[in-house]
């Protein structure tokens, strides 16, 4: 691949977060969390935080950024099809990351008096992407490098939220395999192949 080159226009680049669990034996999520941290956009960056845990009555996207929340839920949300693909009230928050990369990062999530914390534990090397987004948006190429975790936490005001890492089959057309629910992606950049 070595002088390869690609025509098209960056859309993001960034990371994404997505933590997303189950308790035994349920279809729906006890807690979902998908954070973007971006780095590039048109709306700039910042970092905008999708969560919804139901026993907690969170259902939100948080934002440092307004602009930015806008344009990621018109551009990385909309007719995707996943959970957070729904009107939700936008809620400006401070948004932080905290520990290891390598081991046992972290993001807290702080607004209304609130306080939510997502966590990994990294124990697999990084699968390395290039192709289709695992969404199948036409014309949209991406590269990351994906961090699969099972071992997860989500809390909010220091209790955590019940249920575990689970499989998906969203992964099978892009990385070839289904995954876990929980993972992280660095170095994410996705293009418009259509310019």
């Amino acid at each position: 691949m070595s002088g390869d080159t690609i025509q098209g226009a960056v859309q993001w680049s960034g990371e994404h977060w997505i933590n997303y669990l189950r308790r035994p034996g349920e279809a729906e999520d006890s807690g979902s969390f998908s954070l973007y941290h971006t780095r590039y956009s048109s709306a700039g960056e910042g970092t905008v935080a999708f969560v919804t845990i139901p026993d907690a009555s969170i259902d939100a996207v948080y934002a440092d950024s307004a602009e930015l929340a806008e344009w990621t839920i018109e551009n990385m949300i909309r007719g995707r099809g996943n959970q957070f693909d729904r009107e939700m009230k936008v809620v400006e928050a401070c948004l932080t990351r905290q520990g290891d990369v390598r081991m046992q990062p972290s993001w807290t999530v702080e607004a209304n008096g609130r306080r939510i914390v997502s966590s990994w534990t990294v124990t697999d090397p990084a699968v390395i992407h290039w192709g289709p987004t695992p969404s199948g948006v036409p014309n949209m190429q991406i590269f990351s490098l994906l961090y699969f975790t099972y071992e997860t936490a989500l809390a909010v005001d220091g209790k955590v939220v019940e249920g575990a890492p689970y499989t998906r089959d969203i992964w099978r057309a892009s990385v070839g395999g289904d995954r876990s629910s929980c993972v992280f992606a660095l170095a994410e950049t996705t293009i418009n192949l259509q310019v």
